[in-house]
């Protein structure tokens, strides 16, 4: 089948152009390349992590998929609260159900059409026979080897020397778990064979996930959320991911008839959006279950026109509570000739999660346990059963009613910010893909940089008066290396007005994009 996917690995690239040469579709290939960045990019996602998705059926129709895992019932808030100042950024008490290989399943069995096993073929294979690492992996492995368990040291650092760019790297208990998932399904992580290991294995570390913790986890399938601006749909799925972020900023924009512009002296008008619409995420994002959010009100173009033109006129940036953009995540996109589109995320969360290794499955577990609060009144209070307050966001662009652009990226809580940058040259179309990933970016609240105060972080090679454009009362400018890791990695496909198909890969990343003709 004729088709393009773009990842942040080429091997991972390569697994989805093999779906592809196969017969495969669009979601086929994705999966297939999420398997192997489980492999070869542990440090941004795991079988022990999350993962959401938007998929396009060849119908047209568009499902959101919410592969989010809940708090342990174990997991209690007030015996943390009397421990730690708030959830540990690391190790067993970090660790939430891991919702990733479930929504692996859901998505291969309603919307893939290749065999299951096929899927993970590549990524078995690579975890046998060992991978080159990554420049990105060493540098993670560098980064977060002082919060590491002794089974993820003797994996990462043999004789307690970081493994360095380019040696090879193998993960023979990763492989087997793949094969007994390939065989036996993705409920053997929940009620099987692999679910026994895992919860025996967690508890020895001290987490208290259990079996009936991992017995009860779905995928929940839902609506995408929708908003029209500039001739565009935006699709991203709802609660408790943080999409309406996006859709909130774009909305302000529309409310006060201001134009999308990222690099420019609107620059300052979209900051100021995202900014707003973020002050809004902390205050009211959590599990929907629990905390609905009432999106009507929230898009009121009235409320949300007065409150960016005070912003504008009083030049004051709101107060957002969590600056930081740390986030380690992976975005699978991919486009087919039959119709469907998908943009999948997953995710350890920060740099190798909770750096928790299970030895006997070789399953690093993520740390969103963070995306919940210790404050009782908080939206996102820790309770057990529910979903946390969560980063990761895929998006969709829909035209006349069908999907013509695919788009994710890593970056935690900025990943609006960077995907908002990105639109511009999407939508119109005229520049490449390549090209428009390539533009310099900036971030509010740098991942893994040391700024004293609330700073908004534009790569060097950006222009000189971008600062100015970015100036806010409250916030500093600060430049950073350009093609910085610190603004994300991100993932593009689109369909070309011609129907031809189009992918990029993040240059600050290890990918590229692959376009298979039929």
């Amino acid at each position: 089948m004729a088709g393009v996917i773009s990842t942040p690995h080429t091997l991972a690239t390569e697994a989805g152009m093999q779906m592809f040469r196969a017969g495969g579709n669009a979601v086929d290939a994705a999966l297939a390349a999420a398997a192997v960045l489980t492999v070869v990019y542990p440090h941004q996602c795991a079988l022990g992590g999350d993962a959401f998705a938007l998929v396009e059926s060849a119908s047209g129709d568009v499902t959101a998929y919410n592969g989010s895992g809940a708090a342990p019932a174990g997991l209690d808030a007030d015996l943390l609260r009397a421990r730690y100042d708030g959830i540990p950024d690391a190790g067993p008490l970090s660790i939430s159900v891991p919702g990733l290989v479930a929504a692996w399943h859901s998505l291969s069995s309603s919307q893939g059409t290749l065999p299951w096993a096929e899927l993970l073929a590549p990524a078995i294979a690579l975890a046998d026979d060992g991978v080159a690492v990554s420049r990105s992996l060493a540098a993670g492995i560098l980064y977060r080897q002082g919060a590491m368990n002794r089974a993820l040291r003797e994996l990462l650092l043999p004789g307690d020397r970081p493994l360095a760019e380019g040696e090879c790297f193998a993960q023979p208990a990763l492989a087997d778990t793949l094969r007994i998932l390939a065989e036996e399904g993705a409920d053997s992580f929940y009620r099987g064979s692999l679910s026994q290991r895992v919860v025996r294995g967690l508890n020895a570390e001290g987490c208290p996930i259990s079996s009936e913790d991992l017995a009860s986890h779905q995928t929940a399938l839902d609506d995408a959320l929708s908003l029209h601006y500039d001739g565009v749909e935006f699709l991203c799925c709802p609660p408790n991911s943080q999409g309406f972020v996006l859709l909130e900023a774009l909305a302000s924009l529309d409310a006060l008839g201001l134009p999308l512009d990222a690099r420019g002296e609107g620059a300052r008008h979209l900051l100021q959006a995202l900014l707003m619409a973020a002050d809004d995420r902390e205050a009211l994002l959590g599990d929907p279950k629990r905390n609905p959010i009432d999106m009507a009100a929230l898009f009121d173009r009235r409320a949300l026109a007065n409150r960016l033109s005070h912003a504008i006129q009083t030049g004051q940036a709101p107060a957002v509570n969590n600056p930081v953009a740390h986030g380690d995540t992976v975005a699978v996109c991919a486009m087919d000739d039959s119709g469907v589109s998908i943009s999948l995320i997953q995710s350890v969360f920060q740099t190798f999660g909770s750096a928790v290794l299970e030895p006997e499955t070789g399953i690093i577990f993520h740390n969103r346990a963070r995306g919940f609060s210790l404050d009782p009144e908080a939206p996102n209070f820790l309770r057990a059963g529910c979903r946390p307050a969560h980063s990761l966001m895929p998006l969709l662009l829909r035209r006349d009613g069908r999907v013509f652009a695919s788009l994710g990226t890593m970056g935690g809580k900025a990943q609006p910010q960077i995907l908002a940058q990105l639109l511009p040259g999407v939508m119109a179309g005229t520049a490449s893909l390549e090209a428009v990933l390539a533009t310099p970016r900036w971030v509010f609240g740098a991942r893994d940089i040391d700024f004293p105060g609330p700073t908004v972080a534009i790569e060097a090679d950006a222009p000189a008066e971008l600062d100015q454009h970015l100036k806010i009362h409250g916030l500093d400018v600060a430049r950073v290396p350009a093609c910085s890791e610190s603004v994300g990695h991100a993932q593009a496909v689109r369909r070309r007005a011609d129907g031809e198909l189009e992918g990029a890969a993040d240059p600050r990343s290890d990918g590229n994009a692959g376009v298979c003709a039929d």
